[in-house]
């Protein structure tokens, strides 16, 4: 298994100040990303070391309960619920990933329909599908090591 942690399709998109952006165009920068404190806490720290790992590696492309989705090379290091560790490729359909906002685990709410739902704290992976090929980027972030994607998960980068 590689070393690396961080390895993420140019077009998937990192939450920064400025709003949603394609972790190519970000490519040789050094820009503030959305991350999360050890004590859970939501805050900007800044991304950097962003280059090109590989071209035409193979992806996956996730899809979650949300709608949204992200593409992702099997090496990626993202956050399951509860803070657990796992590469993107050893993922399945049903998990639940570390999510950026959810209600607590256990809360009870509505929906827009007016059905009760019971927050698992999580966001469930609804699909995995290969992705087709990409650019691979890696990167790292100050302090905390990790970083959200815009489609609301927890990802882990290469170094501090």
């Amino acid at each position: 298994m590689s070393q690396r942690c961080s390895a993420v399709a140019g077009d998937t998109k990192v939450e920064t100040p400025e709003g949603s952006m394609a972790i190519r165009a970000v490519a040789g920068q050094a820009i503030a990303v959305l991350t999360r404190a050890e004590n859970g806490a939501h805050l900007f720290r800044l991304m950097k070391d962003v280059e090109k790992a590989a071209d035409n590696e193979p992806v996956l492309k996730f899809t979650l309960e949300s709608g949204r989705s992200f593409r992702l090379a099997a090496e990626q290091v993202v956050y399951k619920a509860g803070m657990i560790e796992a590469r993107a490729g050893e993922l399945a359909v049903g998990e639940e990933l570390e999510p950026a906002f959810s209600y607590p685990k256990g809360y009870v709410y509505r929906d827009d329909d007016g059905n009760e739902i019971t927050s698992t704290g999580g966001i469930k992976i609804t699909a995995i599908a290969p992705g087709g090929s990409a650019e691979i980027y890696r990167l790292a972030v100050n302090q905390t090591g990790t970083f959200f994607l815009s489609a609301g998960v927890l990802c882990k980068a290469d170094g501090q």
